[in-house]
């Protein structure tokens, strides 16, 4: 009689492997999901403090406030690829909006402090309003 010499993994050391990955996998996804939101974030802040800046020069330079997103092509490069991601951002009262594909950057008016000229937005909010506290 010949004896067999299978070698191989037992039952029990595949499903505590899988165990394993399975409880690595649910530590790490939330984590990538807030750095991925995070991310968001702070790209949607930048772009409209930097679109921001630009409407202080434009007002600067021509005396009044411009009218649409696209008077602001000379201040800032390649203005028409700046887009909001998508997916996920935190504002700083705490909520969570998600943006979509079809959002934009655009303008509106100031209103909050009684000073005319416009405010960058994004899913009409502007760049003090995204952040956490």
């Amino acid at each position: 009689m010949s004896e067999s010499k299978q070698a191989g993994f037992s039952l029990i050391g595949v499903l505590v492997a899988l165990a394993i990955i399975g409880l690595m996998a649910a530590v790490a996804v939330p984590r990538f999901t807030s750095t991925i939101m995070t991310a968001n974030t702070a790209k949607v802040q930048s772009d409209l403090t930097t679109l921001d800046a630009a409407i202080a020069v434009y007002e600067l330079e021509k005396g009044y406030a411009p009218a649409k997103i696209e008077d602001l092509a000379d201040y800032v490069n390649d203005l028409n690829s700046l887009k909001p991601p998508k997916g996920d951002c935190r504002l700083k009262e705490g909520k969570t909006i998600t943006l979509k594909a079809t959002d934009t950057y655009s303008l509106r008016k100031r209103t909050e402090d009684g000073i005319g000229g416009v405010r960058a937005i994004c899913a009409d909010h502007t760049a003090g309003e995204f952040g956490h506290e």
